[in-house]
This record gives structure tokens, sequence and C-alpha cells, in this order.
């Protein structure tokens, strides 16, 4: 009974694909983490001061979410002051790319692609889906620890690994993504 109650609470349609899928995050759930983890990154990394820059990005990037399957979410763009080379989005609209990746692109275009890419992650809850992945797998070390001691020993070592092994974006996900930010754009 237990486990239909969480099939059903948990399966929604994606807002891309119009797909039921089954995640274990609200959308306010998934606006409140990506609240959270954008006061962190913003703590941890810093924000690159460029004022000017830092209102370019955010004008694009609210443009072209408004054009997303997803415009009602609270979407925000920023520039982190690292070197790296990377841009990435966090859950419920949280989109970042680094002082690094600003340099290497050449024009508004690429701008475009990069945001729409992140956007396209975002829309299509790639990162919650993989947060399901890694809860469902947690579960799962769980339940194999009550019966079996051996599962518990292994499960403390391979639990620490699960956050790099599951929110990885898969090939489709970085497709699906690349295919929205171009639609965006």
């Amino acid at each position: 009974m237990l486990a239909l109650l969480l099939v059903l609470a948990g399966c929604s349609r994606n807002p891309v694909t119009g797909d039921r899928e089954f995640v274990m995050m609200s959308e306010a759930q998934e606006i409140a983490m990506g609240r959270e983890s954008d006061v962190e990154i913003r703590r941890q990394m810093g924000l690159y001061e460029d004022d000017a820059l830092q209102q370019y990005v955010e004008e694009i990037g609210l443009e072209m979410a408004a054009r997303s399957h997803r415009p009602e979410l609270p979407w925000s763009f920023a520039i982190v002051d690292s070197s790296a080379v990377n841009a990435f989005a966090v859950p419920g609209g949280f989109i970042y790319l680094t002082r690094g990746i600003m340099a290497y692109l050449g024009d508004e275009a690429d701008l475009a692609g990069v945001i729409g890419h992140e956007i396209g992650h975002v829309t299509a809850r790639h990162t919650v889906q993989a947060y399901t992945r890694a809860s469902g797998a947690q579960l799962g070390l769980l339940v194999g620890s009550i019966f079996s001691p051996v599962a518990r020993a292994a499960g403390g070592l391979a639990e620490g690994g699960l956050g790099v092994l599951f929110l990885r974006y898969g090939r489709d996900a970085e497709l699906q993504a690349d295919r929205l930010g171009a639609e965006y754009a």
C-alpha cells in the first residue's frame, strides 16, 4: 500500500515531453531547493564583479526563459567568479555561468546557446530526475542494510559515491538540453 502511495504521489507530467514520470520532488520543493542552493553558490563562489555584464546575462536569460516550457519559474541568471570554463543549473530556474566560460564565448549567439542549454536542463527537470535516481539508490542501500550485514558495510562506502554517480546527466538529457536551448534562443 505504501509503495502504491509513493508511486501515485510521485507521478507527474514532464513539462517538456508531456510524459508521465516518477519524481520525488514537487515543483515547490524544486524551487525551494534552488533558492537554498543559490544562497550557497553565491556564498562559496561569489559573483563576478561586473554589474553591466551581470545585467546583460540576466536580460538575455529572462527573454529566453519566457519562451521556455516553464516561464513561470523564478528564473535567475548570474556569472560566478570562477576561472573554470563551465555553466550549470540548479533546480527551480537558477542558472550560473562562470567568468571562465564568458571569456570563451565569441558573441551573443554563443551566450544564448549556453544559457538555452542550461534552461533546457531546468525545463525538462533533469536535475529532479537525477535526484530521484539518487534517492532511489539510497533507499535501496538502506533497505539492503536492514537485511544484510554485508550490504550494511558496503552501503556506507557506496553512499558517498552516489551523488557523483547519479547527479550527472546522461547523453539523452544533454542532447535534449541542446535541442531545447536552440528552441528557446
